[in-house]
């Protein structure tokens, strides 16, 4: 049948291959050969760079603001990889990676994911053009990934032309669920629906019902924003206020949109609930503005950011108040935290990410904990090409073992293991030494069957691709002078209740009704509700019951 083909161009933009992008082979952040070769997709960087000049040119461009958080999910995905391949699950197939960075860009996500589509062998990296793909063989077989669900709906709408599964880890979006939209879409986490529907009974059960929300404008929090305001009218909650902050650091209004969210909630006394739906780097910008002005409420943590050590080491963060959240529980991850320790003698030729990383720790290796977590992020990839000679050789695995985020490694290890039992079951009366042995799609069904033994559990994707795992509710607590991010209880998606360990974490849990966020105060005996100008149900005043009357439970 005819087809039409077509290059993926990969333009200069520098002087050193470091980071700049020659070649497609460039534009790989970490690779490694084997049979069956599996994609990734992570925002290790927070931005991709914008030039100045006009007209603007198609040109992939450099990156700023290294997320140690996600690098540890690269290496998370290649530790899994390679323990795969040291053990007999595929007996004697090897597993191999190519995984990008998509610097949190829906635009550079793409480029990867078209290039993941190119056909097998081709030196050019041709995409063909089909009305019919059964056949076809691309260059990988799955994707884990991505970060970030509004990155996920954008390169899963495009695996889809032919059917190539697609893991992630952390894209939580409730419309990730629709398989008529995302047919080949899988994750294994939750959906938001969850989250918000427990954010909602953490809200009912302390007895708050006058609440604010904040969200980064971008698909994923305007997905979650919605999901919650469903579940907080069905638990009685209202939403005092709700603010947007742009997706894009790049983007001139940010500072002045941080400000205007400040301000709106210093002049909402009565609210001290905020919900906070935004990506890592944006709760860094807000939290730093929030001590500033000496904001103190009891900020509830999507699980985003519920767990980030880089925000939880923020200077004076005690200061803001109370921080409870939600994080994906986790299981082991032990052999990471081994794999960690012995980074250091691994070769770096075929990993740009700790290639940058080991680049990062000479630049910033003058500072103490939160300055260094600081200088790593503020480093753009075009400044650290003009530092490259002034080499100050150190390695820091403490400092990686304590930014681990357990419950991301937990279902970054699991989204391989599920490909890898979903390629055995492949691979039982084929030669999968042969790429062609299978395809995508022929992965896809398997992948829908797949069990994995997990923590001694078996789990699997349900009908709409995701996996029922539990939370953890988290209280940042500190201790000895530290602010450590705790488990006080465990979310049951299930059953839609909380689990405490003990007595102690039960009463950390109710000692959080001692905080206040009402609209208005419960009326007294005698007295009864009159609605007031306001449209919220939460906001009325208690006046008298006429003569005769008397006021019921209600």
């Amino acid at each position: 049948m005819a087809f039409v083909s077509f290059l993926i161009p990969c333009f200069v933009i520098g002087t050193d291959i470091a980071f700049s992008c020659q070649n497609t082979d460039d534009f790989v952040g970490a690779s490694s050969p084997g049979d069956i070769v599996i994609g990734g997709l992570f925002a290790v960087h927070s931005e991709m760079l914008h030039p100045e000049e006009h007209p603007i040119k198609p040109v992939i461009q450099n990156c700023a603001g290294f997320e140690i958080q996600i690098f540890l999910q690269t290496l998370a995905m290649i530790h899994a990889i390679e323990t795969i391949n040291n053990s007999t699950l595929l007996s004697g197939v090897t597993l191999g990676y190519e995984i990008y960075d998509t610097c949190a860009e829906v635009t550079k996500a793409m480029g990867s994911a078209l290039r993941f589509l190119a056909k097998f062998n081709s030196s050019k990296d041709v995409v063909e053009f089909k009305c019919n793909y059964s056949d076809y063989v691309p260059r990988i077989k799955a994707v884990t990934g991505a970060s970030y669900s509004e990155v996920s709906m954008a390169v899963s709408r495009l695996l889809a032309l032919q059917l190539i599964p697609q893991v992630s880890p952390a894209s939580s979006a409730e419309i990730l669920s629709d398989k008529i939209r995302f047919p080949s879409f899988f994750r294994t986490i939750p959906s938001d629906f969850h989250q918000t529907r427990a954010m909602a009974h953490l809200i009912c059960e302390s007895g708050w019902n006058w609440i604010g929300v904040i969200a980064t404008d971008d698909d994923n929090g305007r997905f979650a924003l919605e999901s919650f305001g469903v579940q907080a009218m069905a638990n009685n909650v209202c939403i005092a206020f709700k603010e947007m902050l742009p997706a894009y650091l790049s983007d001139n209004t940010f500072h002045t949109k941080v400000d205007h969210a400040i301000e709106k909630i210093v002049k909402e006394t009565r609210v001290n609930v905020i919900v906070v739906f935004m990506r890592q780097f944006h709760v860094l910008k807000l939290f730093k503005k929030a001590v500033e002005r000496n904001v103190k409420k009891i900020w509830i943590a999507s699980d985003n950011w519920s767990a980030a050590v880089k925000i939880s080491t923020i200077p004076n963060i005690r200061q803001l108040g109370t921080i409870v959240g939600f994080g994906f529980k986790s299981g082991d991850i032990s052999t990471f935290q081994d794999f960690l320790r012995n980074l250091h003698e691994k070769p770096t030729d075929n990993n740009k990410f700790l290639q940058e990383y080991i680049m990062l720790l000479s630049v910033c290796a003058h500072l103490e904990y939160h300055d260094f977590q600081m200088c790593i992020s503020n480093q753009s990839q075009d400044v650290l090409l003009q530092n490259v000679e002034n080499k100050h050789q150190i390695w820091r695995d403490d400092f990686l073992n304590a930014n681990i985020e357990p419950g991301f490694i937990h279902s970054t290890m699991l989204a391989v293991y599920a490909i890898a039992h979903a390629i055995k079951g492949q691979c039982k009366d084929r030669n999968c030494r042969d790429p062609s042995a299978f395809t995508p799609w022929e992965l896809l069904e398997e992948l829908k069957k797949v069990t994995v033994i997990d923590d001694g559990k078996e789990i699997k994707f349900d009908s709409n691709g995701d996996m029922s795992t539990s939370y953890n509710l988290l209280l940042w607590k500190e201790i000895d002078g530290r602010m450590e991010i705790t488990t006080m209880a465990e979310y049951d998606p299930e059953k839609g209740g909380f689990i405490f360990e003990d007595e102690e974490k039960k009463k950390e849990f109710l000692d959080l009704k001692k905080v206040q966020s009402t609209c208005s105060q419960h009326c007294r005996p005698g007295q009864m509700k009159k609605v007031t100008e306001s449209p919220h149900t939460c906001c009325y005043e208690c006046v008298s019951c006429p003569e005769n009357h008397y006021s019921n439970q209600t």
